[in-house]
């Protein structure tokens, strides 16, 4: 009887040690890629939680993810194939293409443009103005304001006043703009240097407790029609690439599309992995902060990855009224197969 009983946890313990060697042996033969964000910033939640949450690996692919200090700096890195995948705004995609780059995109993870423009409270407050007043309003303080930071020429925070000046009736040509990097913005604005700038949360939210900040304008909330039902922060990838590691290409789109849909299906869940994730943790951004920059992101989340012809044409209807496109004859077909395709990230479970 001992020795049966010997026997059966023998037997017992080899199965385990089999079970978790098979285990190890998996998770080490993943295939791997190289993945660069623009910026690490809220605007990438749902590459922010499918880290967290492991899905990646769920879907068949381990990943190395590093923040960039640009979106150029993350696209050029594809183009020279020095990374895999390059996740950034989907106007700077457009350019690339007008200007003959090799990349296009194979998922979106946003369903409408994320930046929130901050004005110096001040400013908000001699004109009665709060994000509960009339959108109208709001945007035409945008043609009053006298320095505008940026983070370079050409960057998405400068384009962004440009278009909405336009839209305001205002004249974009005379918008004059400092442009000192994302790092300083909030410091200029809190020390009356700028009086407005616009990036993605938390990077405009975090002025907010000083007193000094106010975000007037949260694009990610919807109220700007023509930059929502917008793809744009999108997965990007050179076409001979992902022609050559389709297994590759679809599990990391369809792992950040599952990342973004949890803010439709498990609100909660999306929120406690995005504080948890290292860069969101409370030692590095307070309570209040995030909480608010949550707010201004959550609804741009979409219930799955894949694009439309209807939203790239609504980026590429902004590349062309911000003055990103110089010439209009070399403007892309926002048909799919030019900018962008859905036949890696397929459709949500």
């Amino acid at each position: 009887m001992k020795n049966r009983r010997f026997s059966i946890a023998l037997v017992a313990v080899l199965a385990l040690w089999l079970g978790v060697g098979s285990q190890a042996r998996a998770q080490k033969e993943l295939p791997e890629a190289s993945l660069m964000t623009a910026v690490p910033n809220f605007a990438f939640a749902a590459v922010w939680v499918a880290e967290q949450l492991k899905y990646f690996e769920a879907e068949g692919v381990r990943i190395k993810i590093t923040p960039a200090p640009s979106g150029s700096v993350c696209l050029n890195a594809v183009v020279g194939r020095s990374v895999n995948f390059c996740a950034s705004t989907s106007e700077g995609l457009v350019l690339a293409r007008v200007e003959g780059a090799p990349a296009m995109a194979i998922q979106a993870h946003n369903r409408a443009m994320t930046l929130s423009i901050a004005l110096r409270k001040a400013i908000v407050d001699k004109l009665g103005l709060t994000r509960e007043s009339p959108i109208d309003a709001r945007l035409k303080v945008l043609t009053q304001l006298a320095t505008i930071g940026a983070t370079g020429p050409g960057a998405a925070s400068e384009q962004i006043f440009k278009f909405l000046v336009a839209k305001a009736g205002g004249i974009p040509s005379i918008l004059k703009f400092v442009y000192i990097g994302a790092p300083e913005l909030p410091t200029a604005l809190m020390n009356n240097v700028i009086d407005a700038y616009a990036l993605s949360p938390p990077s405009a939210e975090i002025t907010e407790p000083s007193g000094k900040g106010y975000v007037l304008i949260p694009l990610g909330k919807g109220e700007v029609p023509e930059l929502t039902d917008y793809h744009y922060e999108v997965l990007m990838v050179r076409p001979d690439y992902v022609e050559a590691n389709p297994k590759i290409a679809t599990a990391v789109a369809r792992a950040i599309s599952r990342g973004g849909a949890l803010f439709r299906t498990n609100p909660e869940a999306a929120k406690s992995a995005l504080r948890n994730h290292r860069l969101f943790t409370p030692e590095k951004l307070d309570n209040a902060v995030f909480e608010l920059s949550y707010s201004m992101v959550a609804n741009a989340m979409p219930a799955w990855g894949d694009m439309n012809s209807k939203g790239w044409q609504k980026v590429i209807n902004f590349a062309t009224g911000a003055g990103i496109i110089k010439d209009p004859s070399k403007t892309p077909s926002a048909e799919e197969g030019v900018l962008w395709t859905n036949k890696y990230v397929g459709k949500g479970p």
